[in-house]
Protein backbone atom coordinates (compact mmCIF):
# COMPACT_ATOMS: atom_id res chain seq x y z
CA UNK A 1 0.00 0.00 0.00
CA UNK A 2 2.34 2.16 1.08
CA UNK A 3 4.57 1.74 -2.83
CA UNK A 4 0.92 2.06 -4.66
CA UNK A 5 0.11 5.39 -2.32
CA UNK A 6 3.33 7.04 -3.33
CA UNK A 7 2.96 6.20 -7.33
CA UNK A 8 -0.34 7.17 -6.57
CA UNK A 9 0.88 11.03 -5.28
CA UNK A 10 3.37 11.24 -7.49
CA UNK A 11 0.59 10.29 -10.28
CA UNK A 12 -1.52 13.70 -8.95
CA UNK A 13 1.13 15.73 -8.81
CA UNK A 14 2.14 15.21 -12.24
CA UNK A 15 -1.29 15.34 -13.11
CA UNK A 16 -1.21 19.20 -11.35
CA UNK A 17 1.55 20.07 -12.99
CA UNK A 18 -0.04 19.42 -16.57
CA UNK A 19 -2.84 21.24 -15.89
CA UNK A 20 -1.08 24.48 -14.21
CA UNK A 21 0.76 24.59 -17.33
CA UNK A 22 -1.70 24.11 -19.28
CA UNK A 23 -4.10 27.08 -17.95
CA UNK A 24 -0.71 29.10 -17.20
CA UNK A 25 2.09 28.32 -19.52
CA UNK A 26 5.15 30.02 -19.06
CA UNK A 27 3.81 32.61 -16.32
CA UNK A 28 3.60 29.44 -14.37
CA UNK A 29 6.76 30.18 -12.29
CA UNK A 30 5.18 33.60 -11.38
CA UNK A 31 1.87 32.12 -10.35
CA UNK A 32 3.38 29.53 -8.39
CA UNK A 33 5.84 32.18 -6.95
CA UNK A 34 2.63 34.33 -5.55
CA UNK A 35 1.14 31.44 -4.51
CA UNK A 36 4.39 30.26 -2.01
CA UNK A 37 4.31 33.92 -0.80
CA UNK A 38 0.39 34.02 0.01
CA UNK A 39 1.01 30.63 1.92
CA UNK A 40 3.70 31.79 3.89
CA UNK A 41 1.78 35.10 4.57
CA UNK A 42 -1.49 32.03 5.98
CA UNK A 43 1.64 30.59 8.27
CA UNK A 44 2.58 33.33 9.37
CA UNK A 45 -0.74 34.29 10.09
CA UNK A 46 -1.74 30.76 11.67
CA UNK A 47 1.73 31.06 13.82
CA UNK A 48 0.05 34.04 15.42
CA UNK A 49 -3.18 33.10 15.86
CA UNK A 50 -1.68 30.20 18.24
CA UNK A 51 0.08 32.66 19.74
CA UNK A 52 -2.92 34.29 21.16
CA UNK A 53 -3.35 31.01 23.41
CA UNK A 54 -0.15 32.73 25.61
CA UNK A 55 -0.87 36.04 24.74
CA UNK A 56 -4.04 37.25 23.28
CA UNK A 57 -2.78 40.72 22.70
CA UNK A 58 0.37 40.47 21.73
CA UNK A 59 -0.87 37.79 19.09
CA UNK A 60 -4.26 40.25 18.24
CA UNK A 61 -1.24 43.12 17.65
CA UNK A 62 0.71 40.84 15.44
CA UNK A 63 -2.21 40.09 13.18
CA UNK A 64 -2.87 43.26 12.83
CA UNK A 65 0.52 44.61 11.89
CA UNK A 66 0.80 41.42 8.93
CA UNK A 67 -2.58 42.65 7.76
CA UNK A 68 -2.01 46.20 7.62
CA UNK A 69 1.82 45.53 5.84
CA UNK A 70 0.31 43.61 2.95
CA UNK A 71 -3.10 46.35 2.17
CA UNK A 72 -0.17 48.95 2.42
CA UNK A 73 1.85 46.90 -0.28
CA UNK A 74 -1.12 46.24 -2.24
CA UNK A 75 -2.09 50.03 -2.09
CA UNK A 76 1.41 51.31 -2.81
CA UNK A 77 1.62 49.20 -6.31
CA UNK A 78 -1.47 50.59 -7.21
CA UNK A 79 -0.28 54.05 -6.52
CA UNK A 80 2.70 53.55 -8.68
CA UNK A 81 -0.15 53.41 -11.65
CA UNK A 82 -0.74 56.57 -13.13
CA UNK A 83 -4.18 55.83 -14.84
CA UNK A 84 -5.53 58.43 -17.14
CA UNK A 85 -8.91 58.41 -18.22
CA UNK A 86 -10.07 57.79 -21.85
CA UNK A 87 -11.21 61.62 -23.24
CA UNK A 88 -12.69 61.38 -27.03
CA UNK A 89 -12.71 65.45 -26.38
CA UNK A 90 -8.87 65.69 -25.53
CA UNK A 91 -6.88 67.13 -28.13
CA UNK A 92 -3.37 67.06 -27.07
CA UNK A 93 -2.82 63.46 -28.34
CA UNK A 94 -4.57 64.13 -31.72
CA UNK A 95 -2.42 67.26 -32.42
CA UNK A 96 0.84 65.53 -31.37
CA UNK A 97 -0.30 62.95 -34.04
CA UNK A 98 -1.57 65.41 -36.35
CA UNK A 99 2.12 66.78 -36.34
CA UNK A 100 3.05 63.30 -38.47
CA UNK A 101 0.89 64.01 -41.00
CA UNK A 102 2.74 67.20 -42.39
CA UNK A 103 5.64 66.64 -44.98
CA UNK A 104 8.38 67.98 -42.61
CA UNK A 105 6.66 66.85 -39.12
CA UNK A 106 8.55 65.07 -36.94
CA UNK A 107 9.23 61.21 -37.68
CA UNK A 108 7.62 60.10 -34.59
CA UNK A 109 5.95 61.51 -31.23
CA UNK A 110 6.28 59.88 -28.01
CA UNK A 111 2.71 60.28 -25.83
CA UNK A 112 2.10 59.42 -22.26
CA UNK A 113 -1.09 58.04 -20.75
CA UNK A 114 -3.43 61.56 -20.79
CA UNK A 115 -2.17 62.10 -24.54
CA UNK A 116 -2.73 58.54 -25.45
CA UNK A 117 -6.32 58.90 -24.34
CA UNK A 118 -7.15 61.45 -26.64
CA UNK A 119 -5.96 58.78 -29.31
CA UNK A 120 -7.47 55.62 -28.08
CA UNK A 121 -10.63 56.89 -27.01
CA UNK A 122 -13.16 56.17 -30.02
CA UNK A 123 -11.27 52.82 -30.91
CA UNK A 124 -11.35 51.00 -27.25
CA UNK A 125 -14.49 52.01 -26.75
CA UNK A 126 -15.88 50.55 -30.03
CA UNK A 127 -13.42 47.68 -29.34
CA UNK A 128 -15.23 46.83 -25.80
CA UNK A 129 -18.74 46.03 -25.39
CA UNK A 130 -21.57 48.76 -24.77
CA UNK A 131 -21.99 48.00 -21.36
CA UNK A 132 -18.09 49.22 -20.65
CA UNK A 133 -17.67 52.61 -18.48
CA UNK A 134 -14.96 54.39 -16.91
CA UNK A 135 -12.29 53.16 -19.42
CA UNK A 136 -8.51 54.47 -18.13
CA UNK A 137 -5.59 53.55 -19.50
CA UNK A 138 -2.11 53.49 -18.24
CA UNK A 139 1.27 52.58 -19.06
CA UNK A 140 3.52 50.64 -17.24
CA UNK A 141 7.23 49.44 -18.61
CA UNK A 142 6.61 47.84 -21.64
CA UNK A 143 2.86 47.16 -21.19
CA UNK A 144 -0.55 48.75 -22.01
CA UNK A 145 -2.81 48.86 -19.37
CA UNK A 146 -6.70 49.14 -19.65
CA UNK A 147 -9.28 49.14 -17.14
CA UNK A 148 -12.89 49.46 -17.55
CA UNK A 149 -15.95 48.54 -15.12
CA UNK A 150 -18.13 45.93 -17.16
CA UNK A 151 -21.32 43.62 -16.70
CA UNK A 152 -19.42 40.50 -16.06
CA UNK A 153 -22.48 38.41 -18.38
CA UNK A 154 -20.14 40.24 -21.48
CA UNK A 155 -17.11 38.11 -20.68
CA UNK A 156 -18.37 34.86 -20.84
CA UNK A 157 -21.23 35.75 -24.15
CA UNK A 158 -23.87 33.12 -24.66
CA UNK A 159 -21.34 30.10 -24.78
CA UNK A 160 -20.65 27.24 -22.94
CA UNK A 161 -18.45 29.56 -20.60
CA UNK A 162 -21.30 30.88 -19.18
CA UNK A 163 -22.96 27.94 -18.37
CA UNK A 164 -19.47 26.92 -16.39
CA UNK A 165 -19.39 30.13 -14.78
CA UNK A 166 -22.95 30.48 -14.02
CA UNK A 167 -23.93 33.58 -10.92
CA UNK A 168 -20.29 34.08 -10.94
CA UNK A 169 -20.98 36.79 -14.03
CA UNK A 170 -23.69 38.31 -12.33
CA UNK A 171 -23.28 42.42 -11.78
CA UNK A 172 -20.75 44.51 -12.63
CA UNK A 173 -17.23 44.74 -11.81
CA UNK A 174 -14.09 45.97 -12.98
CA UNK A 175 -11.73 44.38 -15.90
CA UNK A 176 -8.34 45.00 -16.08
CA UNK A 177 -6.46 44.23 -19.44
CA UNK A 178 -2.64 44.32 -19.99
CA UNK A 179 -0.81 44.12 -23.00
CA UNK A 180 1.36 45.18 -26.20
CA UNK A 181 -0.07 47.47 -28.81
CA UNK A 182 1.24 46.81 -31.90
CA UNK A 183 0.15 48.19 -36.00
CA UNK A 184 -0.99 45.96 -38.46
CA UNK A 185 -1.22 48.41 -40.95
CA UNK A 186 -1.79 51.84 -40.95
CA UNK A 187 -5.19 52.87 -39.97
CA UNK A 188 -5.03 49.52 -37.57
CA UNK A 189 -3.55 48.19 -34.16
CA UNK A 190 -3.89 45.89 -32.35
CA UNK A 191 -3.73 45.27 -28.28
CA UNK A 192 -2.86 42.07 -27.35
CA UNK A 193 -4.04 40.85 -24.18
CA UNK A 194 -1.57 39.16 -22.36
CA UNK A 195 -2.66 39.59 -18.65
CA UNK A 196 -6.51 39.89 -17.72
CA UNK A 197 -7.72 40.52 -14.22
CA UNK A 198 -11.51 40.36 -12.87
CA UNK A 199 -12.82 40.68 -9.53
CA UNK A 200 -9.38 40.87 -8.52
CA UNK A 201 -8.16 37.32 -9.92
CA UNK A 202 -5.78 37.14 -12.33
CA UNK A 203 -7.21 34.86 -15.13
CA UNK A 204 -5.09 31.91 -15.99
CA UNK A 205 -3.65 32.69 -19.78
CA UNK A 206 -5.50 29.66 -21.63
CA UNK A 207 -8.89 31.42 -20.99
CA UNK A 208 -7.91 34.94 -21.73
CA UNK A 209 -8.50 34.32 -25.94
CA UNK A 210 -12.23 32.91 -25.04
CA UNK A 211 -12.63 35.64 -22.65
CA UNK A 212 -11.95 38.19 -25.23
CA UNK A 213 -13.39 36.79 -27.85
CA UNK A 214 -16.55 37.29 -25.81
CA UNK A 215 -15.95 40.64 -25.25
CA UNK A 216 -14.77 41.82 -28.48
CA UNK A 217 -17.91 44.30 -29.99
CA UNK A 218 -16.49 44.08 -33.31
CA UNK A 219 -15.40 41.54 -35.58
CA UNK A 220 -12.28 40.31 -36.03
CA UNK A 221 -10.35 41.66 -38.97
CA UNK A 222 -6.89 41.11 -40.47
CA UNK A 223 -7.44 37.61 -38.85
CA UNK A 224 -6.26 39.30 -35.51
CA UNK A 225 -5.00 36.68 -32.85
CA UNK A 226 -7.91 35.51 -30.83
CA UNK A 227 -6.44 37.57 -27.70
CA UNK A 228 -6.13 40.69 -29.89
CA UNK A 229 -8.44 43.72 -29.64
CA UNK A 230 -9.01 46.08 -32.80
CA UNK A 231 -8.05 49.64 -32.43
CA UNK A 232 -8.04 51.99 -35.15
CA UNK A 233 -5.39 54.43 -35.45
CA UNK A 234 -4.48 57.56 -37.20
CA UNK A 235 -3.51 56.07 -41.26
CA UNK A 236 -0.38 58.07 -40.82
CA UNK A 237 0.93 55.86 -38.16
CA UNK A 238 3.30 53.43 -39.62
CA UNK A 239 4.07 51.43 -36.11
CA UNK A 240 4.10 51.82 -32.35
CA UNK A 241 6.13 51.33 -29.13
CA UNK A 242 5.50 50.62 -25.67
CA UNK A 243 8.81 51.44 -23.46
CA UNK A 244 9.57 53.65 -20.46
CA UNK A 245 5.77 54.47 -19.66
CA UNK A 246 5.35 55.81 -23.06
CA UNK A 247 4.15 54.76 -26.34
CA UNK A 248 5.90 56.02 -29.44
CA UNK A 249 4.14 56.50 -32.93
CA UNK A 250 5.77 56.42 -35.84
CA UNK A 251 4.72 58.01 -39.27
CA UNK A 252 4.33 56.23 -42.47
CA UNK A 253 5.87 57.91 -45.52
CA UNK A 254 3.88 60.77 -46.69
CA UNK A 255 3.23 60.92 -49.97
Amino acid sequence: MGCLSRVGCITLLAVGAVAGYWLYGDRLPTVLSHAASGAASRVTDAATTASERFDSNEGARIAAENDSVRRAERARREQDIAWAPLAPAGTAGRDAVAQLARRRGPAYVSLRAPALAGVLAAGLSAALPTSASSLDVAIVDEQLLVRSVVALRDLAGGGALRRVLGAALEGRDTLRLAGTLDVVRPGLAEFRVRALRIKGIDVPPRLIPALIGALRRTAATDALPSDALPIPLPKVVADARVANGKVTLYKAVVP
